[in-house]
């Protein structure tokens, strides 16, 4: 939805600033979450980075497809599966932090 706004002409009228913000922070709450699902249910680092990576290769995917569609490079696929994987991994470890920490004190 947020890249049919960002990209179609009908909707020049959005500001810009507010799209990105919503558009970056909707993806990294999602994997922050996603992590601290898998590391409070494996009760392991690794599960928050794995969930969030997976995460963020969906939505990268996504994001690169939608581009495609209207009219950007190809390479927006390739470029958003790769950012994905790395924002989902590291935002998804940290939701596994957060997640193991409370659940040690």
């Amino acid at each position: 939805m947020l890249a049919v706004v960002g990209l179609s002409p009908q909707f020049s009228w959005v500001p810009e600033v507010p799209l990105l913000a919503v558009a970056v922070l909707v993806p990294v709450v999602g994997y922050v979450m996603t992590g601290m699902s898998a590391g409070r249910r494996t009760r392991r680092l690794r599960g928050g980075v794995a969930a969030g990576a997976t995460a963020g290769v969906i939505s990268g995917f996504v994001g690169g497809v939608c581009y495609a569609l209207f009219g950007k490079s190809l390479l927006n696929i390739v470029v958003g599966l790769g950012l994905g994987l790395v924002a989902g991994a590291v935002w998804g470890m940290i939701g596994a932090v957060v997640s193991l920490r409370a659940r040690e004190e």
